[in-house]
């Protein structure tokens, strides 16, 4: 950061804003975001519920930015299609994901599970027993908790990770079908 002619060191105002919109007592903006996702992973795997704040907008309008998270340990047989499981991948420099399962497989004898953000077009990689660390039971929003864990929202959940993985279906066959008809009947270019 550099200092401008008031003195005032430039991004200031920004950091500010940053730092009033973490809750009071939050250790946000005070520990590095990895070393709390860390210790949130720790706890999970040791089999430790957690409350955790969302940071990011993937799964809006379910789960929205500043909305606090109840996540329970939970064992990867447990997870079911709709459910929003809170996942590390290897290469995700310790970050703990939130995402709606929207289909599980099996390769062989190896399990897998295919998540993906409600605000998102694509599908996640496949998630092995090893990534998944717990699900989404609850969310705090505006002091209310709504519990995920209601016959409604359980419900609400399927058919959203059904709808998700139809309109992918859907939008795959239409890339084809437009590849198709841009290289014409005899499938060569014009």
């Amino acid at each position: 950061m550099r200092q401008n002619t008031q003195g005032r060191v430039q991004g200031a105002t920004e950091m500010e804003k940053a730092r009033s919109a973490v809750p009071e007592g939050s250790l946000a903006g005070t520990v590095p975001a990895e070393l709390i996702s860390q210790l949130f992973i720790n706890l999970l795997r040791e089999g430790h519920a957690i409350r955790c704040l969302a940071v990011g907008v993937s799964m809006s309008p379910c789960i929205k930015k500043g909305d606090f998270l109840m996540v329970q340990p939970i064992a990867f047989e447990e997870t079911g299609i709709g459910e929003i499981v809170a996942f590390r991948r290897d290469d995700s420099h310790s970050v703990l994901t939130t995402h709606r399962v929207v289909q599980q497989g099996k390769d062989g004898d190896r399990r897998y599970l295919i998540t993906k953000g409600d605000r998102n077009l694509y599908r996640d990689f496949p998630l092995s027993p090893q990534h998944v660390l717990g699900k989404v039971t609850g969310i705090e929003r505006n002091g209310l908790v709504i519990s995920l864990e209601t016959p409604f929202y359980r419900l609400r959940g399927y058919l959203k990770a059904r709808l998700s993985l139809g309109l992918w279906i859907l939008g795959v066959l239409k890339r084809k079908i437009g590849l198709l008809r841009e290289s014409g009947p005899s499938g060569q270019d014009d």
